[in-house]
């Protein structure tokens, strides 16, 4: 019944306002009956007292409770238009005067009497017993001349008090369920309010499906949570679309760069069934089959990777490795790519001892590898490629530079994207599927690195990569170099 958040959040609205209610209730129920209370008792006390001025002034106590005798307090108590029971008792407790209105009734002398004659105190108490059951007694001492000679007893019906609270409990008991109620009704209706934004927005993301990302959720004048709920929902669908248009072009491009080779060697074996006759024209059309072949597998092997990659499923193995030793690898390995001798490969390692990181070393040679392997495939001879190793506080760096034929700057931003390539390097003839790159970013990223790249179209490019370094060995330059 209560399952929809408006529902809920009336109820809880309902129930806290009705503890309020109920507690004010209470409180001024409390308040106003010791108010009223307090307020008769103060008029007790003010008539004692004057009947007690009264006495004083006339300076004796009545002799007897002949009726007639207390002709005076009554016409005291006419003169001031006084109803409550007025009685006067010496010390012995005997009554000597007592108003009209008692008739045939006395008010009691008990406890509260006899310690107002050893105490000289007031005493004020409350009688349950018949026919002053509800009434309020003050006892209150009797002086004459500084000398106590009796007391005076004044009491009064507290049916008016009661009868007040009476009415006040009717009040609330009366209109506090239909504040309740009103207000409930209030609140559910402001809830529907304050919710409406919620509902429009959860009705625009149903409409939202894979064909229509780039829809956006409006708000209007929502409310500022509102609001900040729907742009982060607008930023998820951005990075949902830009997602979803990711692994489109993903699937396109893996499905041309796979296409390619599979052409060619539709393409090729066609031509040598019908033309290839001598053993060597079928030995350069198998050459050339095993050519793509090998395409093909690098490719399908570099999708697993980053594939495994992004679903968590390739641990690293990581463990101290020597940069140092590693840059002498990728130098050597460098150098074996190039094919003009005019094209300078340079290690340069800036260091005076071991570097050591901690990392899977098979990934960071695949990273290295792949960066220098670009920077020979691009940088025509006579050219440079230079690898650098030197340390940047607690960090090492490693920068792969080339003349090579440069990179524009507005493919700077996506060359680490897989299957980007920039247009200079989509000549089959060097080969790549644009994937090389993006292994990069991901092997840099997995050792908590940092790459960058700078270029310059016929100038250059310079690939600088940072690593944590794990702390350095005693191994001098020279040693490192002489391995």
């Amino acid at each position: 019944m209560f399952r929809s958040l408006r529902s809920r959040l009336t109820l809880w609205y309902a129930l806290s306002l009705a503890v309020i209610l109920a507690a004010s209730g209470f409180f001024w129920h409390y308040y106003l009956g010791r108010e009223l209370h307090s307020h008769l008792d103060q008029r007790l006390k003010l008539i004692a007292e004057d009947v007690a001025t009264f006495y004083a002034l006339s300076d004796k106590v009545p002799p007897s409770s002949v009726v007639g005798s207390c002709q005076s307090l009554d016409d005291f108590l006419r003169r001031h238009s006084w109803s409550e029971f007025v009685q006067i008792r010496d010390l012995n407790g005997n009554i000597r005067c007592f108003s009209r209105n008692l008739e045939s009734a006395r008010l009691p002398f008990g406890a509260a009497g006899d310690k107002v004659i050893k105490q000289h105190l007031p005493v004020l108490e409350s009688l349950a017993a018949a026919p002053f059951a509800g009434v309020r007694l003050l006892n209150l001492p009797l002086e004459i001349g500084g000398e106590t000679v009796g007391v005076v007893q004044v009491g009064a019906h507290t049916r008016d008090v009661e009868s007040a609270l009476e009415r006040l409990r009717m009040v609330l008991a009366t209109f506090s369920p239909l504040l309740l109620l009103l207000i409930t009704l209030g609140g559910w209706f402001l809830a529907g309010r304050a919710l409406a934004p919620v509902l429009r927005i959860t009705r625009s993301m149903r409409r939202i499906n894979a064909e229509n990302l780039s829809e956006r959720l409006t708000v209007g004048n929502a409310g500022r949570e509102i609001a900040e709920l729907a742009a982060t929902f607008n930023e998820m669908l951005a990075r949902l679309e830009e997602s979803f248009g990711r692994v489109k072009q993903f699937s396109g491009d893996a499905s041309h760069e796979l296409r390619t080779p599979l052409t060619i060697l539709k393409g090729e074996t066609e031509v040598a069934l019908r033309w290839a006759k001598t053993p060597e024209e079928f030995r350069n059309m198998l050459e050339s089959n095993l050519e793509e072949i090998n395409r093909m597998e690098r490719i399908i092997e570099d999708l697993l990777l980053l594939a495994k990659s992004d679903s968590g499923g390739l641990p690293l193995e990581k463990k101290p490795v020597s940069l140092s030793d590693l840059m002498q690898e990728i130098y050597l390995r460098g150098s074996s790519l190039r094919e003009d001798p005019s094209l300078d490969v340079v290690l340069n390692l800036e260091v005076d001892g071991e570097v050591l990181v901690q990392g899977d070393e098979l990934r960071l040679r695949q990273l290295f590898l792949n960066l220098i392997t670009n920077a020979v495939k691009y940088t025509p001879a006579p050219g440079r490629v230079e690898i650098s190793l030197h340390l940047d506080g607690d960090r090492a760096v490693i920068s792969i530079s080339d003349t090579g034929i440069g990179i524009p700057a507005d493919h700077l931003p996506y060359i680490f994207e897989r299957f980007y390539r920039v247009d200079e390097a989509r000549n089959r003839a060097v080969g790549g599927a644009g994937l090389g790159l993006a292994i990069v970013k991901w092997v840099v990223d997995a050792h908590e690195g940092h790459i960058d790249v700078q270029s310059m179209p016929g100038v250059g490019t310079t690939f600088r990569v940072d690593l944590p370094i794990a702390g350095p060995s005693l191994l001098g330059r020279e040693a490192i170099r002489q391995r």
